[in-house]
């Protein structure tokens, strides 16, 4: 068993049909700063931390030499629609954690009013796309072809889906409620607002609210002048490595 510890930060009554929202460290870290970016614009109230035995043995050290533990947090939002948003730094190393931590996020979320689960995350392509595709699964057919109404993508290959994005899939199911996972195309390889943001603007429409997208929108072209950097460097290497075409000088001594 795999030891789990709650840490109560403020009293909250539970909520009436809540979405529980999950937004931890992935691919392109996607989920998170979607997730991040729906608590700070509604303002969410962290109410619960969670310190698992299978966390990173670390702190993290800030800037200002303080540390910040490794956890989970959960925020409660009321308007525009009830959410249990579940954010982080970190999620467990091993297997036997990630099933221990899933189920407990579920649960958590379930005591606080949840009826339907929302995981968010990347979908690593191992390339750049100007206009990131959103891929979805569900915990059931119905809920699959509802989906297809806002233009999500499915993948044909089928795959799975690492972590806690799919764990608590399972565990929701296996409550009593359905469960969704938003996945934004990403490199995977870089920190992806642009993803991040094609995944809020499909989350958004799916359960019914409107959000601002402009912070959101500042960090995607702050991230594009980057790769443009990176693009520009790639081509410089690219035609240092050209050989260059012989000279006269060269081609006196061909015979």
């Amino acid at each position: 068993m795999v030891k789990i510890i709650e840490r109560k930060i403020r009293d909250v009554e539970p909520l009436e049909n809540a979405i529980l929202v999950e937004g931890l460290p992935g691919i392109g870290h996607v989920g998170r700063i979607a997730a991040e970016h729906i608590v700070r614009e509604f303002k969410g109230e962290k109410f619960l931390e969670l310190y698992c035995y299978d966390f990173p043995p670390q702190v993290l050290v800030n800037e200002d030499g303080t540390v910040e533990f490794m956890n989970n947090e959960f925020y409660i939002i009321r308007e525009p629609i009830p959410m249990i948003v579940v954010l982080g730094n970190t999620q467990a190393l091993s297997p036997i954690g990630q099933y221990y931590l899933a189920e407990k996020l579920v649960e958590i979320g379930i005591k606080y009013g949840a009826k339907m689960t929302y995981t968010l995350g990347g979908f690593g392509v191992g390339k750049i796309t100007d206009v990131p595709k959103v891929y979805a699964a569900a915990t059931s057919k119905e809920l699959a072809e509802k989906l297809k109404e806002y233009g999500v993508e499915f993948r044909k290959d089928g795959g799975g889906i690492v972590g806690a994005a799919g764990l608590m899939l399972t565990f929701s199911k296996l409550n009593g409620i359905e469960g969704v996972c938003l996945m934004g195309e990403t490199p995977g390889y870089l920190v992806d607002p642009k993803s991040a943001r094609a995944v809020l603007e499909k989350f958004s429409k799916i359960v019914g609210f409107e959000i601002d997208m402009k912070e959101l929108e500042e960090r995607a072209k702050e991230m594009e002048k980057f790769l443009e950097k990176i693009r520009k460097f790639e081509e410089e290497v690219m035609m240092q490595q050209q050989p260059k075409p012989p000279s006269d000088e060269d081609l006196r001594y061909i015979g």
